[in-house]
Formats: C-alpha cells, sequence, structure tokens
C-alpha cells in the first residue's frame, strides 16, 4: 500500500513525505522488514522513540512519530500514535464492517463467556474467532500471548480470519485495552459487561477509575448495537444511566429482560431455568456454579440480541463442557481455575463448600508486580472459605515471593495455614494431605502453562503438576 494512502486515514503533519510502497506495518523494532512503516509508541517501560534508528536499520521506509526525530526517512508526526496506529491498522488491513463482533468485558467471567458465545454462533452457523485469554481461535487454535493485543494485533487476525472465512468474532476486551484504545477503531455489534469488582489497581488509579475505563466499551457499540449487562451486578446502574439504544439485561432479578433460575447443581453441572418474553427453557450445562449460571446468562442474552433462536443457543450452551483453567476438574475432585481476585477465589470458594462432604483445601498465592491491595483481601477470603489453607507463589515476577506471601498472611484472619514457596510442592503436600471426599481447589494460574519468577518464564502449569503427583503418589 502506498504511504500515502495509509497517511490520509490519520490526522497528522508529514515531514519529507515520498509515495512509496509500505509493505507492513510494526511498532517492535525487531520485527520489522524491509518496507516497513515503524509506528513509535510511548510505553510505561520502553518508548518506541528511542528504538527510531534501530526500527531504520531494520529496513523501516518511514516512521510515525508522537515528535520531530532526527531521520532522512519520512516521518508521520501524530498527537498520539497509539490511535494512529488503529488507524493505519484499519487502513491497510481492511475494515470488516460485514463482520459482526462481540466485544465481552468485567472483571471475571470473561473467558467462560467468550467461549460460550464462540460454541453457540458454531452451532448458528456464523462461523465464528475468537481472541481471548487463552486462544486466538480462526482455522487454527493459537496461544494467545494477552487478553486483547494491540490494535496492529487485531486487525492482522481479522484479516487472517475473515480470508479463512469467518464472518463473527467474540473478543474479551480487557480494561487495559480499553484504556489504551486498542479496540476504538472496531465498533462492536454487541457490547457485553459481566460484573465489576477491585482488580488491576495496580494500572488503574483507583477502582472508579478502572470501572470508568470497563464502562468505555458501550462508547464502542454501533449505532443500532446491543448493551448486554448482569442486571444483578452493582455496576447495571451505571450502564442504565448512559445513553444507548437498546440493551438487554440478565440475573436472578425477576426484573431482568433475561430470568435465571437454577434448579439443580452440583459438581457435575448446573440445571437452569431461563425465561424470556414469558417463554421457559431450560439447560444442562457441565460448568458447575452460580457464577457460571451468569456466564451463561451473559450468552443467552448476547445471542437473543444478535437474533439467535433460543434452541439453537441451548444446543451451544449444553455442547460446551469445559474452559480450559476455568473451575476446570483435573483428576476426582481436584480443580483448577484462574482465580486471581478476591471476588472471584470468594465465588470458587463458596461454590465448592456448597457441594463438599468433607473439606476444602485451597493452594493458592498472588503475582507479584500487581495490585498489592488485594493480597490481605484474598487472604481473608481463604481464611473464611477454606477449611485447609497452603499459601504459596503464584508469578512473583521482580518481588520476592516471600514478602508477597507476608502480605496475604496479614489477611488469613487464623494460625493453621501453611506456607510453602515453592508451588510444585504447595500443590505435591496438599494432594498428600487430601482425604477421598475433600475438594481440591489449586487457584490463580488456571489455563497458564508458565511461571515468571525474575526476569525468568520457566514451565509450569498447574494441571499437569497435579496429573504427575497423581501418578507418583
Amino acid at each position: 500500500m502506498q504511504l500515502s494512502d495509509l497517511v490520509n486515514a490519520v490526522k497528522a503533519q508529514p515531514i519529507n513525505l515520498k509515495d512509496i510502497n509500505i509493505s507492513s506495518i510494526e511498532f517492535d523494532s525487531r520485527k520489522i522488514t524491509d518496507g516497513a512503516l515503524f509506528v513509535a509508541l510511548p510505553g510505561e517501560k520502553h518508548d518506541g522513540h528511542d528504538f527510531i534508528s534501530k526500527a531504520i536499520e531494520n529496513g523501516a521506509r518511514a516512521v510515525v512519530v508522537q515528535r520531530k526525530v532526527d531521520t532522512s526517512v519520512p516521518q508521520i508526526i501524530v498527537t498520539d500514535s497509539r490511535m494512529a496506529m488503529a488507524k493505519l491498522a484499519k487502513k491497510f488491513y481492511g475494515d470488516f464492517k460485514d463482520m459482526i463482533k462481540i466485544g465481552i468485558t468485567g472483571t471475571n467471567g470473561k473467558t467462560t463467556t467468550a467461549f460460550l458465545m464462540y460454541s453457540i454462533l458454531s452451532r448458528a452457523g456464523y462461523n465464528p474467532a475468537l481472541i481471548g485469554t487463552i486462544y486466538y481461535i480462526g482455522r487454527e487454535k493459537l496461544k494467545a500471548e494477552r487478553t486483547t493485543p494491540e490494535s496492529l494485533h487485531i486487525f492482522r487476525l481479522l484479516r487472517r480470519f475473515y480470508d479463512e472465512g469467518c464472518r463473527s468474532l467474540v473478543m474479551e476486551v480487557s480494561s487495559h485495552a480499553l484504556s489504551l484504545k486498542r479496540v476504538d477503531e472496531l465498533e462492536f455489534n454487541i457490547a457485553s459487561f459481566t460484573n465489576l469488582s477491585q482488580d488491576h489497581l495496580d494500572f488503574h488509579k483507583s477502582l472508579d477509575e478502572y470501572k470508568q475505563a470497563k464502562l468505555r466499551i458501550f462508547s464502542l457499540l454501533q449505532p443500532e448495537g446491543f448493551a448486554v449487562y448482569n442486571f444483578d451486578d452493582p455496576v447495571a446502574v451505571d450502564i442504565q444511566n448512559l445513553s444507548i439504544a437498546n440493551s438487554i439485561s440478565y440475573g436472578f432479578s425477576r426484573r431482568c429482560d433475561i430470568q435465571l433460575e437454577i434448579e439443580h447443581d452440583d459438581l457435575n453441572g448446573l440445571d437452569l431455568r431461563i425465561k424470556h418474553q414469558k417463554t421457559n427453557y431450560r439447560v444442562h450445562s457441565d460448568l458447575i456454579g452460580n457464577y457460571n449460571a451468569y456466564n451463561i446468562g451473559a450468552a443467552y442474552a448476547s445471542s437473543i440480541a444478535f437474533g439467535i433462536e433460543p434452541l439453537v443457543i441451548i444446543t451451544g450452551i449444553e455442547s460446551m463442557k469445559s474452559v480450559r483453567g476455568r473451575m476446570e476438574r483435573v483428576i476426582r475432585n481436584v480443580f483448577v481455575d484462574y482465580a486471581h481476585t478476591p471476588d472471584a477465589l470468594e465465588k470458587a470458594l463458596m461454590t465448592l463448600n456448597r457441594y463438599k462432604t468433607s473439606r476444602v483445601i485451597l493452594v493458592f498465592g498472588c503475582g507479584g508486580d500487581r495490585d498489592r491491595s488485594k493480597r490481605p483481601l484474598m487472604g481473608a477470603v481463604a481464611g473464611r472459605y477454606a477449611d485447609k489453607v497452603f499459601i504459596t507463589s503464584d508469578n512473583p515476577r521482580r518481588e520476592p515471593p516471600e514478602t508477597i506471601i507476608e502480605e496475604i498472611v496479614r489477611g488469613v484472619g487464623r494460625n493453621d495455614f501453611t506456607v510453602i514457596v515453592n508451588r510444585e510442592r504447595a500443590i505435591h503436600q496438599a494432594l498428600k494431605e487430601m482425604d477421598t471426599d475433600d475438594i481440591l481447589l489449586v487457584a490463580g494460574k488456571g489455563h497458564e502453562e508458565y511461571q515468571i519468577i525474575g526476569d525468568q518464564i520457566i514451565n509450569f502449569d498447574d494441571a499437569e503438576v497435579i496429573r504427575q503427583c497423581s501418578r507418583k503418589s
């Protein structure tokens, strides 16, 4: 594509503009190939402007910058290079206006809701793609690098998905992505908000700032798009106060558009009654817990907004058996879950307590270089809802794991807990102490197949560790 065509997509001040062919767009100087346009992004740790010389050395033919730099190649000066990158990516890869886009945000439940929607859309014949925390799925399944990629990667994935025949997209949308405007050029047909509780206060300055970042998803709706939200969550009030043309709510309240009722639940799954427009539908799901009833409600409501027939929706829900690392039963009564917030951990433990005939045993930790204020809160949840607690490492990153554990311990509120810093040893000891009727939850990392210790990323998979320890015993 000609550089002049790309420049027309953004408000910019071009310097030394030449009509040259651009073969690719990159913001990582290490990935530059000959003929690329380099976008210099300022970040928390690094500034792309510092890598312009390296990008040109690697073959960049032009650069997008937020300030004038000393270079002989064409430079496109913009006020916000991140916003400009999204517009450039859209121009370069396509706008995909005829692709249905469903965005899901919220503190908890995004991944499960996204997989439920993916299953429903598949059953309905919409050949969906998925971008989320665990995978990017088109014709192939790719391991995700982050929940919501940068705008450039999103449009690159959309080009790939579209060429493969996908005509709908289900996407998890993180608060980081909304704050950093990674999805501003997408225009969602449906935006779904699952719930709100404390998370990411290392990035957002307050819970209110975090909430406002999440609420931005509704500003990205198409004019005739639908807002889908959890009526029972306190954030519903904020959503109802927005100027949204079309909305649909779900929850257990009788005032919901989609009313949920749990008829039976145990470790084998949920039997739900779903009421919509005076008609009752029954659905069974292998997912467990009250919070998964909400995830099912979110997917059902989004599908109704989308215009899918109820019986097709139910078939899609019932055909999805599990989600990797989301209350995943690994062996017997041993579960792995991604719960890494106080609210998610509380919901997971409360669910297992309803099913227990003996003890609920918990292994968990907290991540390093992240929101420290939630550590004692999670300790308090563990002390309140688990019969036996093992506190261990999560992804300590650059923090000493012992320091993180000390902050967790402050909230536990009792003395009968065990600290084992090494996560593998903690899991092994918990399995060793399990009686036949006990339930064990290993929480915090879920689907992750690594552990970040210092600057090292080592292979570590909770589920695989459980299987290995079980085979040895």
